[in-house]
C-alpha cells in the first residue's frame, strides 16, 4: 500500500469516523455499529464493518472518478443525506452538473442540481467551488470512444504531456489543476419535480478568463460531473436599499450585480459603473433591469489600462451615500479609496470589492 493511500485512510478513519459509519449502515449493513475503512482503490473502498453478531470486510464500488479521498467522502455526503444525518450548518454540498450555456464569448452559464435547497433572492450568494471534479464511471462498452472530439483531443495532449515531465513536476501540475477553489456566484435558483422528489437547480454565470484554472474547469465540465463546495458566502447589500447609490462590476461582478438589480427595492435610482474588456460583454446587464432614472457609466478597455480612466470619472460624480460592487482588485482599491477619501464614504457603506487580481493573469 503506498504513502497517499496511508495517508487517505489515516485522514478518514480518525478525522471522518462517522461519515464512514454511515457508508457502512447506508450501502453494507444497516444494522452496523462500527466501521473503518481497509483499503481504497481505484474502483471501491473496502470496509471492516462490525455489527451485533461479528465483524465482516466488505467491498463497495465506486460510482465516480477521481481522487480517492474525494470519492470517500462523497460517497460518506450521499449517505448521510439517505440518512437524514446533515447539520443544518453543513456548508459542504455537491452539486451534479446540467448543462452549459455560452451566453457571449467569454461568459459561460453553468447549470447545476442538488439535493439541497438553494438561496432564493439572495443578491451575491456565492459558493467556493473546488475545481476538481468527480466523474460518473462509465459503462464498461463506453469509454474514450465515445468522447466528444475536443475532449479526446485535450485528454491527448494532456497525457502526452504529462509523461514528459519528470514525476516532482508532473504532482505540481497536477496539485495546480485540481488543488483550487474559487468563490461562483448564484445567478438564480429554482425548483422542480424530479422522479425521486423535488430537485434545486442552481445558474452559476463564469467569466472565463483565458486558461485560468478556472476557466479550463466551468470548460472541462461533462453532464453528470459532481463538483464540491466547501463554504457560502452572501454579500451584504442592506446599505444599498435607500438614499443615492453607485454600484460598480465589472464582467465577473456581472452576474451578481443582474440579482441585485432585479431586487432593486430603492426609490432612488442607482447610478452604475459597468466595467470590461471588450464592449460585447456589457450586454451581459440587460438595460431591462436598469430602474427608471438610472445613470450609466461605461469604461471599456484592458484591464491595466482602465485605471487611468477610472481616475478621470470618479471626480465628476454626484455624492453617494453607499456604494456596491466588485471588480479587479487594483480598481476596486481606487474606487473604494475615492469614496473613501473624497465622499467620506464609511466602510459599512462603502463595499467595493476586489474579486480578483491581474497579476494573477499574466504570465
Amino acid at each position: 500500500m503506498d504513502v497517499d493511500t496511508i495517508d487517505v485512510l489515516e485522514h478518514v478513519n480518525e478525522d471522518h469516523a462517522e461519515e464512514v459509519l454511515s457508508i457502512a449502515q447506508v450501502f453494507v449493513q444497516p444494522d452496523a455499529i462500527r466501521a473503518q475503512v481497509l483499503d481504497v482503490t481505484d474502483d471501491r473502498v473496502v470496509l471492516d464493518v462490525e455489527t451485533p453478531t461479528g465483524r465482516q470486510t466488505y467491498a463497495h464500488p465506486f460510482t465516480m472518478t477521481g481522487e480517492a479521498e474525494d470519492k470517500v467522502l462523497f460517497l460518506a455526503y450521499q449517505a448521510m443525506v439517505k440518512q437524514r444525518k446533515l447539520p443544518p450548518g453543513t456548508k459542504t454540498r455537491y452539486f451534479r452538473f446540467v448543462e452549459r450555456h455560452r451566453l457571449s464569448q467569454n461568459m459561460l452559464r453553468l447549470v447545476f442540481a442538488t439535493d439541497r435547497t438553494l438561496p432564493v433572492n439572495e443578491p451575491g450568494y456565492a459558493f467556493l467551488f473546488s475545481l476538481q471534479i468527480l466523474r460518473p464511471v462509465p459503462k464498461e462498452d463506453v469509454e474514450y470512444a465515445e468522447m466528444p472530439m475536443a475532449m479526446r483531443l485535450w485528454f491527448r495532449g494532456l497525457l502526452i504531456v504529462m509523461k514528459r515531465l519528470r514525476p516532482e513536476t508532473r504532482r505540481k501540475l497536477l496539485s495546480s489543476m485540481y488543488k483550487k477553489s474559487k468563490y461562483y456566484t448564484l445567478r438564480a435558483s429554482f425548483s422542480e419535480q424530479a422522479h425521486n422528489g423535488l430537485r434545486y437547480l442552481g445558474w452559476v454565470d463564469v467569466f472565463t478568463h483565458g486558461t485560468s484554472p478556472g476557466s479550463l474547469w466551468a470548460e472541462s465540465l461533462t453532464p453528470g460531473d459532481m463538483v464540491k463546495t466547501t463554504a457560502e458566502t452572501a454579500e451584504k447589500t442592506d446599505h444599498i436599499h435607500t438614499g443615492r447609490v453607485l454600484l460598480v462590476a465589472d464582467e465577473t461582478a456581472m452576474p451578481a450585480l443582474a440579482s441585485v438589480l432585479e431586487e432593486w427595492r430603492n426609490p432612488t435610482a442607482p447610478t452604475l459603473l459597468l466595467i470590461s474588456r471588450d464592449d460585447a460583454e456589457q450586454a451581459y446587464i440587460d438595460a431591462s433591469l436598469f430602474p427608471a432614472g438610472s445613470s450609466v457609466y461605461r469604461v471599456i478597455g484592458a484591464p491595466d489600462e482602465r485605471q487611468e480612466t477610472l481616475s478621470g470619472l470618479l471626480p465628476r460624480f454626484e455624492q453617494f451615500e453607499a456604494a456596491w460592487g466588485a471588480s479587479e482588485n487594483a480598481e476596486a482599491k481606487l474606487i473604494r479609496g475615492f469614496l473613501r477619501t473624497q465622499q467620506s464614504l464609511p466602510p459599512d457603506k462603502n463595499r467595493v470589492r476586489g474579486y480578483w487580481k491581474i497579476e494573477d493573469f499574466k504570465s
